[in-house]
C-alpha cells in the first residue's frame, strides 16, 4: 500500500501516545502513513521518542531538534502534538515548507490564531487537519447514527455536564495560565466538538465562568492559577435545541452526565471515549449499548474503524486505535483526495465554541457564535493574543 511519510513533531507524553497510535496503524492493512523523524527542542525528548520508535517499528527515525531540520527530510505531512499556545506558529511553519499538518487539540489557543493557520493552509494548498478524537469512537458514531434515523425523534434539549472538583495540578501546570489557553479550552474541546458533531453549530451562547481553585498545588509543586477553571452555560444551536453546558476542574461542586432529549426517546450520551449509549424510548426501560447495537440496523463504521473495533465498541484504552483512525485519514486525504472530517473550519468552530462561553461571561450577556467566529466579539482573547509573539518557538511538550 501506498504511503506518506510524516515528521512527529513534539515528543513529550502526547508525542509518545501518537507514535503508539502510529504503531497500531502499522498492524493493520490498512497502513497508509510512515514515520520519517522525530523532532523537539529538547534532544533528550526526541531520542527516547526515537528510541520508542524503533522498538516500535523496528528501524531508528531521523532525530531532529529544528522544524527546519525536519523539513529537509524526505517527508510529506508532520503531525504536530506541542504546546497549544504555539500551535500556530509551528503549524504555519510546516505549511510554508510544503508539508500537510495534523495538529493536535485545541487547533490553536485564540480565533484568530485558527484563522492565521487556515490562511497559511490555503495560501500554500496544503492539508490542515485537527486531531480531534472523541467523535472517533463507535459509541459517538453510534449516537450519530441514531440521530439521523431520528430513533428518539427531533432533539429539543440536552445536557453536557463534566465538572469535577479539586485544587492540585491537573497533569500540567500550563493548563491553568490563561496565557496558555487555560483548563476550560484544553479539556472543553473535547465537549464542544462532541455537541456540534450531534446536534450541529451553534447559535447564541450565554455563559458564565469563574476561578474556583486560584492556588493549584502538588506535593512538589505550587503555582498561581490564572484561567477559568469552572464554567456553565446556556447553547441555543442553530437547529432550536437548548443545551445545559457545565463543565470544568476545580472548587468543591462536582457532578457529571449527558442527555439528548426528542419528541419520543432520550440518548444517555454524546459517545465519549471508550464509552457506551444507552437508549430510553417513551416510558419504557433503558436499552443498554450491546441490544442498541443488536437491534440497530444499517450501522456501520469506515473499513479501518471496524477493523479496530470489529464488535463495534471500544474501551477505555481506545486512545491509541483512535489516533490511528486520524493519521489514517490524513493518509487517505493527501493520497486519495479524501474530505478531512476535522478541518481548520471545524477546528476553529470548537476553539470558538469554548471562548463564546468566556466572552459572554466578560461582556455578562449572550454573545452569537458568528460573531466569535468571525473575530468580532473577542475581548477576552485580546490579552491572550497579545501575549503571544508572532515567533514564539517551542516543539516540545
Amino acid at each position: 500500500m501506498k504511503k506518506i511519510r510524516i515528521g512527529l513533531v513534539g515528543c513529550g507524553g502526547m508525542g509518545i501516545r501518537h507514535l503508539i497510535g502510529l504503531g497500531e496503524l502499522t498492524q493493520t492493512p490498512f497502513c497508509n502513513v510512515e514515520l520519517g523523524g522525530v523532532c523537539d527542542l529538547r534532544r533528550e525528548n526526541a531520542e527516547q521518542a526515537a528510541d520508542k520508535a524503533e522498538q516500535l517499528f523496528g528501524v531508528r527515525p531521523p532525530v531532529c531538534t529544528t522544524l527546519e531540520e525536519l523539513a529537509k527530510l524526505d517527508l510529506q505531512a508532520v503531525d504536530v502534538v506541542v504546546d497549544p499556545s504555539v500551535h500556530h506558529t509551528i503549524v504555519c511553519q510546516a505549511l510554508e515548507s510544503g508539508l500537510h499538518v495534523l495538529v493536535e487539540k485545541p487547533m490553536a489557543i485564540t480565533v484568530s490564531k485558527c484563522r492565521l493557520m487556515m490562511e497559511a493552509a490555503r495560501k500554500n494548498d496544503r492539508l490542515l487537519s485537527v486531531a480531534e478524537n472523541y467523535r472517533r469512537d463507535p459509541s459517538a458514531r453510534l449516537v450519530n447514527h441514531l440521530l439521523q434515523q431520528q430513533v428518539i425523534g427531533n432533539p429539543y434539549l440536552a445536557y453536557y455536564h463534566s465538572l469535577g472538583g479539586g485544587s492540585g495540578i491537573y497533569i500540567t501546570p500550563w493548563r491553568h495560565l490563561k496565557e496558555r489557553g487555560g483548563l476550560l479550552l484544553d479539556m472543553g474541546i473535547h465537549l464542544a466538538d462532541l455537541i456540534r458533531y450531534q446536534l450541529g453549530d451553534i447559535d447564541e451562547v450565554y455563559g458564565a465562568a469563574w476561578l474556583a481553585a486560584p492556588i493549584r498545588r502538588t506535593d512538589e509543586t505550587e503555582i498561581q492559577a490564572t484561567a477559568e477553571d469552572c464554567s456553565m452555560a446556556m447553547l441555543r444551536m442553530k437547529s432550536g435545541v437548548m443545551v445545559n453546558w457545565m463543565m470544568g476542574r476545580g472548587g468543591l461542586a462536582s457532578c457529571g452526565g449527558q442527555l439528548i432529549a426528542g419528541r419520543s426517546g432520550t440518548l444517555t450520551s454524546f459517545g465519549t471515549r471508550g464509552g457506551k449509549v444507552g437508549l430510553r424510548l417513551g416510558a419504557g426501560g433503558e436499552t443498554g449499548h450491546e441490544q442498541i447495537l443488536e437491534e440497530t440496523t444499517g450501522f456501520e463504521l469506515e473499513p479501518l474503524a471496524e477493523h479496530l473495533f470489529p464488535q463495534r465498541l471500544s474501551t477505555r484504552d481506545a486512545d491509541a486505535k483512535l489516533i490511528a483512525l486520524e493519521l489514517h485519514e490524513l493518509g487517505e486525504a493527501v493520497l486519495q483526495g479524501r474530505a478531512l472530517e476535522v478541518d481548520g473550519e471545524e477546528g476553529l468552530k470548537d476553539v470558538a465554541a469554548i471562548y463564546a462561553i468566556l466572552e459572554s461571561s466578560l461582556a455578562n450577556e449572550a454573545v452569537k457564535m458568528a460573531d466569535v467566529e468571525s473575530g468580532q466579539v473577542c475581548a477576552y482573547q485580546n490579552e491572550i493574543d497579545s501575549a503571544l509573539s508572532t515567533d514564539s518557538t517551542g516543539i516540545n511538550t
